[in-house]
């Protein structure tokens, strides 16, 4: 695993994304202390094991994946790959509530100002990409050369008009 520089999944042309492996829940393991409580098992998702084993450094494109509410894990493990240049989520369902939404516009906010060049959103009802949070993110990705978002988009971010390499705007399924 330390070799991969891509991760292709899902299907563009229906744009099903590929779920990534969650960390489990509902089973608590026993604690080996004297008492028998139980405690639950360390939130990991499968970007953040694969990290904590020194693998995944080179990760250049992570794309086809599916975000949704319990992909809490998964979100905020993008912050580890910080090699990554782009980025393509094919499939993101997630209420603004749920911690998985502050998580993946952390995740973005931080892999921005690490390099990633490629960003795509297919937002199917979750209002990500309508968020006021999103709207005026503090710190927007400067290295973007390529941005697609797709979704009922009311409003184009702010921060927009301030990345100098953006080449490529790709905005469909939009009521701009």
């Amino acid at each position: 695993l330390k070799r991969i520089s891509s991760i292709l999944g899902g299907n563009k042309n229906t744009r099903k994304g590929l779920r990534l492996p969650q960390e489990k829940r509902n089973k608590a393991m026993k604690n080996p202390s004297p008492q028998g409580k139980t405690k639950e098992p360390a939130k990991k998702g499968f970007l953040s094991q694969e990290k904590a084993k020194g693998t995944m450094k080179s990760l250049r494109v992570l794309s086809g994946i599916e975000i949704v509410d319990e992909s809490a894990a998964v979100a905020a493990s993008l912050h580890q790959l910080t090699g990554l240049r782009k980025l393509a989520i094919y499939k993101l369902k997630i209420s603004e509530e749920n911690d998985t939404f502050k998580e993946l516009l952390s995740s973005i906010e931080y892999l921005g100002s690490c390099g990633l060049q490629t960003l795509a959103i297919n937002d199917e009802n979750s209002k990500f990409i309508n968020s006021l949070p999103l709207h005026y993110m503090s710190a927007p990705p400067r290295y973007l050369v390529s941005l697609e978002l797709s979704g009922k988009l009311d409003w184009l971010p702010v921060w927009i008009t301030s990345i100098t390499t953006l080449n490529k705007l790709t905005i469909s399924i939009t009521v701009l």
